[in-house]
């Protein structure tokens, strides 16, 4: 019969990696030294609970060497701690709002949706979907400084700022400030999406 061969907590961290990375190795490094701090425990007093060199402990501590599952499960056994505490609480990349959270404006037969939340004051994004024929109705100067940009993202846009006519294609954009009347509208016999996106300047 083949003798099983032993295998060391170095030789287990290696055919098992359990994570990796330098955030996750930094955060698990100060977590650990924390920890063991806080008890006041030697790296080498660790080492032996845990049943780990306590060179391992030392690259731990500094993140240079990543830790299997079953590494760190006694890791905690040792530290008397679990493996959610051994991380902080994960920050969220960012912010999703589905599309049924928005909030939705009847602009004159137009469906106008807000796309940005109250607390971003500086742009403003909305989506708007003209059935065939629709228009804003003509938009008279807001009295702020601000630039609009609408973005055809569907079929045509017509766009009249003062005697200025402009047609959009899917694609094409036409940006302006806004200080004299406009109306948007579509001129085609389809539906039709556009953005705008409006940034509003400081004075």
């Amino acid at each position: 019969m083949a003798q099983s061969a032993s295998l060391s907590p170095e030789s287990v961290q290696k055919s098992e990696p359990y994570m990796s990375g330098d955030d996750a190795s930094q955060a698990l490094a100060e977590s650990i030294k924390k920890l063991r701090t806080s008890q006041k425990m030697t790296q080498s007093e660790l080492a032996s609970r845990a049943q780990l060199s306590t060179s391992f402990i030392s690259q731990l501590e500094r993140g240079n060497t990543d830790v299997t599952f079953s590494t760190l499960t006694r890791l905690c056994a040792a530290l008397g701690t679990t493996i959610g505490h051994m991380f902080p609480a994960a920050q969220p990349s960012g912010r999703i709002v589905r599309f049924e959270e928005y909030k939705h404006l009847d602009y004159n037969g137009v469906d106008k949706y807000v796309l940005t939340r109250e607390e971003m004051s500086d742009v403003d994004v909305c989506l708007f979907d003209f059935p065939p024929g629709s228009s804003t109705g003509t938009r008279v100067p807001p009295g702020i400084d601000r630039t609009e940009l609408w973005i055809c993202l569907a079929e045509y846009l017509g766009i009249d700022i003062g005697t200025d006519v402009h047609f959009l294609k899917a694609g094409d954009s036409l940006d302006f400030t806004s200080d004299r009347t406009n109306t948007i509208y579509n001129p085609g016999p389809n539906s039709s999406r556009a953005l705008l996106v409006i940034k509003n300047h400081k004075k």
